[in-house]
């Protein structure tokens, strides 16, 4: 049986040797080049390695490399740490991949707890595929009260954050800035994808929502990878109006990531975020 063709890894290179500029690396350039970014003899010689050997790389004739070769090609590239740990994760071979095989997503009972006493504080449990497995009040009044509050307990409909950032006008219409938020999700999703490179439900997501959104394919489309567990975004939400709020994320002991969002205390914004419990409070009273 011949080796399996790693499509993932040619293109990737691909991508990446075509956004570094010549001048980047110290190579001169000239009014005759007539590729975009780095040629492919140039990043086989930055990398120290043959150019016939990278070129069956970018080409797919060769499925992996060792991590040695591919930090090398990394550095060629002027990959970040984000990016260089996506490349090794596709480019090197995968052992058992059975393993990867997704169980059941289910939350223990002290993350149940830990969802229930967080007050002032916008928090959800994702898995990995970022569907949301539990959300506690206040993050569902933050995100989608246009939904079920008991949605993310069906199995079959629970909703996805991701889904739900390209397909859902409401969720759309929160962001300040929803091209900076497309991107940073498509780019955190390539990061998974590297992590769970044979999980079948995940293709399925991503085919999905290439098909649903030309947003979203245009996006996947640029390769761009990175590791998005904290920093700030600024909504516009219809009740509350500007909130700008701080995010992070953390790895529970069950397997599915922990995401909060909270403001800056003594800030307008935590008034603001205040003033959403309190109009929670209210809806709770009815």
């Amino acid at each position: 049986m011949g080796e399996i063709v790693n499509t993932d890894l040619g293109s990737y290179l691909r991508q990446m040797r075509e956004r570094v500029r010549p001048e980047q690396m110290g190579l001169r350039t000239s009014n005759s080049r007539r590729v975009p970014g780095l040629r492919r003899e140039e990043v086989a010689a930055l990398a120290g390695v043959s150019q016939t050997y990278y070129t069956r790389l970018e080409q797919s004739q060769t499925a992996h490399a060792s991590p040695q070769v591919l930090l090398s090609i990394a550095r060629a590239l002027d990959l970040s740490l984000d990016e260089q740990d996506y490349l090794l994760k596709i480019g090197t071979q995968v052992q058992n991949p059975q393993r990867q095989t997704p169980r059941d997503d289910q939350l223990n009972p002290s993350t149940r707890m830990l969802m229930s006493s967080l007050g002032n504080v916008a928090a959800a449990v994702l898995n990995y595929r970022c569907d949301i497995l539990a959300w506690n009040a206040l993050y569902h009044q933050l995100f989608a009260p246009h939904l079920e509050f008991g949605l993310p307990e069906d199995t079959d409909r629970r909703p996805n954050i991701i889904k739900m950032n390209f397909l859902d006008d409401n969720v759309r219409a929160l962001y300040a800035d929803w091209a900076a938020e497309s991107e940073s999700n498509v780019t955190y999703l390539r990061f998974i994808a590297g992590n769970h490179r044979h999980d079948s439900r995940l293709a399925e997501l991503i085919g999905e929502l290439t098909i649903q959104s030309a947003e979203f394919a245009a996006l996947w489309c640029r390769q761009r990878v990175a590791n998005c567990v904290e920093g700030t975004k600024l909504f516009d939400h219809p009740v509350v109006g500007e909130l700008e709020l701080m995010y992070q994320s953390a790895d529970l002991q069950d397997g599915n990531i922990l995401k909060f969002y909270h403001a800056e205390p003594d800030s307008p914004h935590e008034v603001a975020l205040r003033l959403l419990t309190v109009d929670l409070d209210s809806v709770h009273r009815r």
